[in-house]
């Protein structure tokens, strides 16, 4: 099962690629090319399953765990790669103007303070909502009975979203959908739910076309505009592939090393394609060639970052594992979270 889930990591992260190229190609040629922009649009929910397979994974790895444990691998997983990714990024922003919220939004990935702010890093707006996940993790495994005023905040946060930018991030609807990846995660599996994944890539796409596409970039997305609307179009969606998926039954394979690299095709997948933009603007190109070689380029480059970069990394700040109690963990699941 979680062999299936990180091959579909891999899927939702191309997704996002693919939009991106898609949006070069716009820029570079003033065309979609061959696909319309209401089948592009689907790409952004690769967010989205994201989120509900976060919500999977932690909710059955972090039972196995002391918090202290728990929190430690979640940060070594994600913070030191992005922090490093995000250095070219500062420079740049630092050169046009970095106060003191793009410092607080760009170190701590906490957006939110007496207006939003994003991170340089354009794609880790989304870091931020996964941190905001693993601390509330964080705290229910110190004392589940926190759990209940956890929930009480984001509810209050909700209906106050209007005070102004905390309640807006704290109360995003956003946050749902780790939620149904929590629910699904103790959901016995049954096989005929596999049609879930065509079904909820068929409403996905079907978003698009039907005008009912979530809008807005990634000050909207933070602040959560449309937020209800993104769920609901995308979200559930988002939950009835990763349902689906579950029920498969995979095994290690390149594909899975790719669903393991994800991380990194993410982060830095806006790199190659911008460079490449200026390389189109010169020698111009069909639409469709500047979305299959900028989303192929991502993918190579993102995997060489992988195998050169992220694993060394990843092993040397494993070595500090030994110095936590780590409790249990379920064999295979935490390998790849």
């Amino acid at each position: 099962m979680i062999w299936s889930l990180q091959v579909l990591r891999f899927v939702a992260a191309l997704m996002v690629v693919y939009v991106h190229a898609a949006q070069t190609a716009v820029e570079a040629t003033g065309s979609n090319g061959l696909l319309p922009r209401d089948f592009q649009v689907v790409g952004f929910a690769g967010v989205d399953i994201f989120f509900v397979i976060s919500g999977v994974i932690i909710a059955r790895t972090a039972p196995g765990l002391t918090w202290r444990s728990f929190a430690w691998r979640r940060f070594r997983r994600i913070v030191p790669l992005y922090l490093l990714i995000s250095i070219p990024y500062a420079i740049v922003a630092y050169k046009t103007g970095f106060g003191w919220r793009d410092a607080v939004a760009t170190l701590l990935l906490w957006p939110a303070t007496d207006q939003m702010t994003a991170p340089a890093l354009p794609a880790a707006w989304t870091l931020c909502f996964e941190m905001l996940f693993y601390a509330a993790v964080t705290v229910v495994l110190i004392d589940r009975r926190l759990l209940a005023g956890l929930l009480g905040i984001f509810g209050l946060a909700m209906i106050f979203r209007s005070a102004g930018p905390v309640p807006q991030f704290l109360g995003n609807p956003l946050i749902i959908e780790f939620g149904f990846g929590v629910v699904l995660a103790y959901v016995p599996r049954w096989k005929p739910a596999v049609w879930c994944l065509p079904l909820g890539a068929a409403a996905m796409i079907a978003a698009g076309f039907i005008g009912m596409a979530p809008q807005g970039g990634t000050m909207e997305f933070l602040a959560g505009d449309n937020g209800f609307q993104r769920v609901l179009v995308y979200g559930l969606p988002a939950a009835m592939i990763v349902f689906g998926t579950m029920q498969i039954d995979a095994q290690p394979s390149a594909w899975t090393v790719l669903g393991d690299a994800s991380y990194m095709l993410y982060l830095i997948h806006t790199l190659p394609i911008t460079l490449l933009l200026m390389v189109w603007t010169a020698f111009p190109i069909p639409p469709d060639l500047v979305i299959v070689i900028g989303t192929a380029t991502s993918v190579l480059f993102a995997w060489r970052m992988y195998v050169r970069f992220e694993l060394p990394l990843r092993k040397f700040l494993r070595r500090h594992d030994s110095h936590l109690k780590t409790g249990a963990c379920p064999t295979g699941l935490a390998l790849r979270d």
